[in-house]
């Protein structure tokens, strides 16, 4: 089986960025870009590799000899385009079929070894270049259009099947002056030939510096689970119960799992490459560190301090004395029936050093306790105007787990009174660590 890398760019981008080494020579997951498409081209099988390389960084070419790899064949080319780059790998790939990738395409190796047996074009839902290449698909998945504006279900993944009389397209759109890619795929279309998509959950490229410790996160199998204090937690260990409970089964989908508290928390810990931060953290020093972390944490820490934040009524009694933020003992909570009440509440609650108080209404009816992940859990079901409610309050603090409190009044009318980050799940707990699971392995 042939393969074949364009790997003749000049990497711009990101040596105006500061990245100086050659883009094939860029290292992801302990690996260069162009030696981790060389393991798995030669693991899925192949006889041939053939990679289009430029002359004006000649360390890509004396690193790719320094392999001593027979089924390698290196061209030396300078070219205009990526076009230009595949036509000059024609010398030497011979007459069959191959499959062809950018050297910066970033993929997981099972979703490519199921490609190689479903798919001839790869593409993605996953959207995230700044000029992406939008496909449309019919009902048996055959490629139907070629677009430069979307939205469409998928954009292209750079990853391609092609046979020799395509090559002849190739050559036709470079002398009648063509050449991008996608227009060469728009004329093998026009051409008549038909190619099956094979959707990948995720494709990256590798354009922009911080486009490297997005991929290291892609590749990475290792997450880190933040328990949060018990000083949030009030003794209850349903906290814990939940996180646990989603780490076994994140393990339980191969992922390595390491645990640690806020308290623990440290900047070594968050340096080697994570798949993603599942954090219940709350203190100002555990949220500075995950602010600084190059890897995606759910909740993120400005969402966690949104949600911490209580609006301030300012309600006289009978109301709700509260401390703005996240309660430590229930004395951060009081119901005041009476105004000496509340000015007591005020008073005991500023002997104990807090200063920061909101006074928030009484709303009398039915309490309700709700959770969500996403905007594809809810909990409890059945209720769908205080499901509308919650999404809403939700999307404005940003937690992307999430639940509090509601007040149904007697006429129907919500209230949201608490939106609270990470929320213990107490009443669902093992179907909200599945629902937790699967967002933390999917989420964007």
């Amino acid at each position: 089986m042939t393969f074949a890398i364009l790997a003749a760019g000049e990497g711009s981008r990101l040596e105006h960025e500061g990245v100086l080494e050659p883009k094939p020579l860029i290292r992801i997951g302990g690996a260069c870009l162009i030696d981790r498409l060389i393991r798995i081209f030669l693991s899925c099988g192949a006889d041939r590799i053939c990679v289009v390389v430029n002359s004006r960084r000649p360390e890509v070419k004396a690193h790719l000899e320094s392999l001593r790899c027979p089924e390698l064949h290196i061209v030396v080319a300078d070219t205009p385009s990526s076009m230009h780059s595949l036509r000059a790998l024609s010398s030497v790939l011979g007459d069959e079929p191959f499959v062809l990738t950018t050297v910066d395409t970033v993929f997981r190796e099972e979703d490519f070894r199921r490609y190689l047996l479903e798919g001839d074009f790869a593409v993605t839902p996953w959207v995230d270049d700044e000029k992406p290449l939008w496909i449309d698909t019919d009902a048996d998945g055959f490629i139907t259009a070629f677009r430069d504006e979307g939205p469409c279900p998928y954009v292209s993944g750079g990853i391609y099947r092609l046979t020799p009389p395509m090559m002849q397209v190739l050559g036709q759109c470079i002398d009648r002056g063509e050449a991008r890619m996608r227009n060469f795929q728009r004329a093998l279309l026009s051409a008549g030939f038909r190619f099956k998509a094979f959707p990948m959950e995720r494709i990256l490229d590798i354009d922009h510096r911080a486009d490297i410790a997005k991929a290291e996160s892609f590749l990475s199998r290792d997450i880190l689970l933040v328990h949060r204090s018990t000083r949030y937690t009030k003794g209850r260990p349903d906290d814990r119960l939940l996180l646990e409970a989603v780490g076994r089964n994140l393990q339980e989908e191969g992922f390595h799992i390491t645990e640690t508290s806020e308290e623990t928390l440290t900047e070594e810990t968050l340096r080697r490459p994570l798949r993603c931060v599942l954090s219940m953290a709350r203190s100002p020093e555990a949220l500075r560190l995950l602010e600084g972390c190059p890897w995606p944490v759910v909740n993120a820490p400005e969402a966690v301090r949104r949600a911490a934040r209580r609006s301030d009524e300012g309600a006289p009694a009978p109301c709700w004395v509260k401390r703005d933020g996240y309660a430590e003992s229930p004395a951060d909570v009081i119901f005041a029936p009476t105004e000496e009440a509340r000015l007591e509440a005020a008073e005991a609650m500023r002997s104990r050093g807090v200063s920061d108080i909101v006074f928030q209404h009484h709303r009398e009816g039915h309490e309700v306790k709700f959770y969500g992940v996403g905007r594809n859990f809810f909990r409890p079901e059945g209720l769908p105007a205080l499901r509308e409610k919650a999404l809403e309050a939700a999307a404005e603090k940003g937690p992307e787990i999430w639940g509090g409190d509601a007040v149904i009044g007697a006429g129907g009318d919500i209230h949201i009174i608490d939106l609270n980050d990470w929320p213990s799940f107490s009443t669902c707990r093992e179907e909200a660590a599945k629902a937790i699971t699967h967002y933390a392995l999917h989420q964007k």
